[in-house]
């Protein structure tokens, strides 16, 4: 799941940016964009949650903040951060 304020613009972004990084992990993925507000409602549903914003709450998936690939800010360590969760996914 890759969840941003309106569900289109940024998740998009993200989406494209987190399938080039399983792509290059190896992983296989199928990606659902949706709206932040969403989030605590359907994540569980989900392996792993990517957020383009501050988010702090429990939703019962595994949550990466990943506004490091929309600003450059830290992209490195977020695209590193994606795929070790991507392939520890993956491996279980």
């Amino acid at each position: 799941m890759i969840a941003c304020g309106g569900g289109i613009a940024t998740s998009s972004f993200a989406a494209s940016e987190i399938e080039q990084i399983a792509k290059d992990a190896g992983v296989q993925v199928e990606l659902h964009k949706d709206r932040i507000v969403n989030v605590p409602l359907i994540a569980h549903e989900f392996d792993l949650c990517c957020v383009t914003a501050r988010y702090n709450q429990d939703v019962g998936a595994p949550v990466v903040q990943v506004n490091g690939l929309i600003t450059g800010i830290n992209e490195d360590k977020v695209r590193a951060e994606i795929k070790d969760k991507l392939v520890e996914l993956a491996n279980e």
